[in-house]
């Protein structure tokens, strides 16, 4: 089984209401949630993938009824609490403040400009080309954690698609997200054909999905 956050194809959800787009925050208590998950994104504590993770990671019924940014909050508190952080006693607060990477606020700017970079160039050669037909793996989720991290969507599981673009060598989500290595893989833009994902019944015979999906999620050339 796929998590609760993992809504892409789902019946039954209903439409998708247009906000609009400049507005980013709707109260200031979205604007520090933001600004706090950035500040000990940068911490050391933990990465990218691994805050994904726990957000994906809350209980359903939690993941359904929050808004946005209230999933960052229990996320972001959940992170604090595993790291010990929050509980930590003084004496261990001290010896973890010597180790902790502060985000200083003239460095905001240049470090958000700069994101976290995934691109890991000449690691491992790509076994496939662009152009090619290829069949994506059929699994429930992260194949060596059990109940973990993945970016490969349900929907596209089992399916076939044609490669329109390769990315080069990125770190890898599915290890990253749990401390066991970046294990960078071939990153590429699968182009699915729609009534190969939603059936022959859809109506739109023309319209096409693009993913981009690692290698790891990749099983054969068709």
């Amino acid at each position: 089984m796929t998590r609760i956050h993992d809504m892409g194809g789902r019946l039954g959800e209903g439409k998708i209401s247009k906000e609009d787009e400049n507005v980013k925050f709707k109260s200031k208590w979205e604007e520090e949630v933001f600004s706090l998950t950035i500040a000990m994104g940068f911490s050391g504590l933990w990465n990218l993938d691994a805050s994904r993770f726990a957000r994906e990671a809350l209980e359903p019924v939690d993941y359904l009824r929050f808004s946005y940014f209230e999933k960052w909050l229990a996320a972001l508190i959940n992170l604090l609490n595993e790291n010990e952080v929050i509980s930590a006693t003084k004496e261990k607060n001290s010896a973890w403040f010597k180790k902790f990477r502060k985000l200083e606020a003239k460095n905001v700017s240049s470090l958000l400009e700069r994101g976290s970079p995934t691109l890991r160039e000449g690691i491992k050669k790509n076994k496939f080309e662009i152009g090619e037909k290829v069949k994506i793996k059929n699994f429930h989720g992260n194949e060596k954690v059990s109940g973990g991290h993945t970016r490969l969507p349900n929907y596209v599981k089992g399916r076939t698609g044609r490669i329109i673009y390769y990315h080069g060598t990125h770190v890898f989500p599915d290890s990253h997200a749990h401390f066991l290595g970046e294990n960078p893989e071939p990153l590429y833009s699968i182009e699915f054909v729609n009534q190969e994902l939603w059936g022959k019944h859809y109506p739109f015979s023309e319209d096409t999905v693009i993913v981009d999906i690692w290698e790891n999620y990749i099983c054969e050339k068709i």
